[in-house]
């Protein structure tokens, strides 16, 4: 079989995706909540930036966010500063907070454009999404309630600067500040 025709998402194991998640809650102190107004939900590490999603912040009872940004280009953005980061045969966890979680090829993703084509988005527009290498030396924190996205790792953070083409430009803190 070759390489394109191997499946680019495979759902974790219940002891592995325990693994995966006790592993990003020790480095980060995840705290989950559902509202935006309880805090940023990890301890960004160092080095970190994150970025605002958002163009304009609904009211509590609103909860309909407007956009800065294409969630599609956002995704694709990332797709390739993955590929940067990672061997062909390389994965990374992708973990969508109370849902299934997955081993991730980024090398296998054939269409990052087709929104339909994660199974996971890096974009948060519905939970917390995470990706995170094998090793945790970079990784992404998607915060829905924030609309924030935060990327963390030296490695990853040179790449998305390195491919950002105006995608995203509105940092809301860097390094957790």
């Amino acid at each position: 079989m070759m390489a394109e025709d191997l499946p680019a998402w495979v759902r974790l194991s219940d002891s592995d995706q325990d693994r995966a998640w006790r592993a990003f809650e020790e480095l980060t102190s995840f705290r989950p909540s559902g509202r935006p107004d309880q805090g940023t939900g990890i301890l960004e590490p160092s080095p970190s930036v994150t970025w605002d999603l958002a163009r304009e912040r609904p009211t509590f009872s609103e909860w309909l966010w407007h956009f800065a940004v294409d969630p599609g280009d956002v995704n694709v953005l990332f797709h390739e500063a993955f590929k940067a980061c990672v061997d062909r045969d390389e994965w990374l966890y992708v973990m969508d907070w109370r849902h299934p979680c997955y081993r991730f090829w980024p090398h296998r993703l054939s269409r990052p454009e087709d929104y339909e084509s994660w199974v996971v988005p890096v974009f948060p527009d519905d939970d917390y999404y995470i990706f995170l290498s094998q090793d945790l030396s970079f990784g992404t924190f998607g915060h829905p309630w924030e609309a924030s996205l935060c990327a963390y790792g030296e490695r990853l953070l040179e790449a998305v600067e390195a491919r950002n083409t105006g995608v995203l430009n509105s940092v809301l803190r860097r390094n957790g500040l």
